[in-house]
C-alpha cells in the first residue's frame, strides 16, 4: 500500500506492526462499518508510530563461556562476516553455549530488516516481538521438511528457515537432522530466498540467514575425545558423516573442532558488548564496500585486495587440494573478514593462514 499511495486498512491489533512501514497511510478499524467510513475518507487519521524497542529479550552473554579461546575467536569472526560456521565436537563441550550466545554479538536490525522480519512473522500468523535484536531461531532434528523451508497444504506459510532471516538459525545435532532436508538448504542459503510453489501459486520468501551448526564427530560422540573412548564402528562412522553431504558442507565458511575446557573454574570471557563493538566496526567497513562479506559475488571477491604472499598462498593450497574451488572463495571471504577486524585495508599473509585454520572440522 506504502509503494502504490493508497491507504491501508488494518485491525488495531495489527498497527505496532503497520506503523513500522514508513509512508504508510494507516488506518485502523475494528468493524466493516468503519472500514467503508475511512476507505472513504480523503485523508485518514495516522496513528503516531508505534516505537520499536531497541533492546528486546535479554539475550546470553558470551562472558559465560570460559575458555574455548578458539571458538570465541571463530565465533567474533562469523558475526561480523555473517558466515556460516560449525562447530563438531564430543557432548558438552560447549558447541550450543557458544552458538546460542551469537545473537548477543550481532548488530541491531536495521530498519528495512526489522519490516522484513515483522513480514515474514506476520505471514506465520505470528508477532515480532523481538525489537531490534536479530531474530534466533533453532528447530529440533525431528521438525519436518516442510517446518524448516515453509509451505502448507493450504496456504503457504514461512517456516523456520524464514523466521530466522537477517538472523540466526541454529541446527544443533546436525547430523540427526535427515539428509534431504539439509541438501534442501543449499539453494536457498546461496540465493537468500526460498521459492515455494503449490497448485500453479510460486511465492518467494526471505533465507537470508546465518546459518550455525553443531555436530558430533561419530554416533556416540566420542571420536577423537581425550577423556572417552569411542564405541563406534568405521562403517557407523562412515554412513553417519554421509548424512552430511560434502556440497552441504563448503557451505560453511568456518568449520572448527571444539575439544573439551581444560577448565569450567577459570576467569570469565569477555562480554558481549564489548565484542559487539569489535563486530559493528568490522561490518561497517564491509559495508563501506557494498555488503558484508560473507554475501561477497564474485565481482567483490575479486576486488579484495591481497599482498602478494597472502594471493600465492592461497593458491598453492588450492592446487595441492586442501580446499576446493568454492572452498577457495569461502577462504577469502572469513580472510577479508579478519583484516577487517584488524582495521586492515590489505589482507596480509596471517589474515589467510588464519582463515584456513578455520576450515577444518569434517
Amino acid at each position: 500500500a506504502a509503494q502504490l499511495g493508497v491507504p491501508c486498512l488494518v485491525p488495531r491489533s495489527g498497527v505496532a506492526e503497520a506503523t513500522l512501514v514508513r509512508g504508510a497511510d494507516v488506518r485502523p478499524v475494528d468493524s466493516l462499518a468503519e472500514a467503508v467510513v475511512s476507505a472513504l475518507e480523503p485523508v485518514g487519521i495516522r496513528p503516531a508510530a508505534v516505537p520499536v524497542n531497541p533492546v528486546g529479550p535479554p539475550l546470553l552473554d558470551l562472558s559465560d563461556v570460559r575458555g574455548q579461546p578458539v571458538a570465541r575467536r571463530a565465533l567474533e569472526i562469523a558475526a561480523a562476516g555473517g558466515h556460516h560456521f560449525l562447530m563438531t565436537g564430543p557432548p558438552g563441550c560447549g558447541k550450543t553455549m557458544l552458538a546460542r550466545r551469537l545473537p548477543g554479538i550481532l548488530p541491531p536490525l536495521e530498519h528495512d530488516e526489522l519490516v522484513q522480519v515483522a513480514t515474514a512473522w506476520s505471514a506465520a500468523d505470528r508477532v515480532w516481538e523481538g525489537g531490534l535484536s536479530r531474530p534466533f531461531r533453532a528447530p529440533h532434528h525431528s521438525a519436518s521438511l516442510a517446518s524448516i523451508l515453509g509451505g502448507g497444504s493450504g496456504r503457504l506459510v514461512p517456516g523456520e528457515l524464514s523466521l530466522a532471516a537477517h538472523g540466526v538459525l541454529l541446527m544443533d545435532e546436525l547430523g540427526e537432522f535427515s539428509p534431504h532436508l539439509l541438501d534442501s538448504l543449499r539453494q536457498p542459503l546461496e540465493d537468500g530466498e526460498i521459492r515455494l510453489a503449490r497448485r500453479g501459486l510460486s511465492l518467494a520468501f526471505p533465507a537470508q540467514v546465518q546459518l550455525v551448526a553443531a555436530a558430533n564427530p561419530c554416533p556416540c560422540g566420542h571420536l577423537g575425545d581425550r577423556t572417552s573412548p569411542c564405541v563406534c564402528t568405521e562403517a557407523a562412522v562412515a554412513r553417519y558423516r554421509r548424512r552430511m553431504s560434502g556440497p552441504f558442507l563448503d557451505r560453511f565458511d568456518i568449520r572448527i573442532a571444539v575439544g573439551r575446557p581444560g577448565s569450567i573454574d577459570g576467569p570469565r570471557g569477555e562480554r558481549s558488548s564489548d565484542v559487539r563493538e569489535r563486530v559493528v566496526r568490522a561490518r561497517a567497513l564491509a559495508m563501506s564496500r557494498g555488503c558484508i562479506n560473507g554475501h561477497l559475488d564474485q565481482a567483490g571477491l575479486e576486488a579484495i585486495e591481497m599482498e602478494s604472499p597472502a594471493e600465492a598462498m592461497l593458491r598453492d593450497a588450492l592446487a595441492m587440494g586442501r580446499i576446493s574451488g568454492r572452498g577457495f572463495a569461502r577462504v577469502r571471504r572469513v580472510a577479508r573478514t579478519i583484516a577487517d577486524l584488524a582495521d586492515c585495508q590489505v589482507v596480509a599473509e596471517s589474515h589467510v593462514a588464519e582463515a584456513m585454520a578455520l576450515r577444518g572440522g569434517p
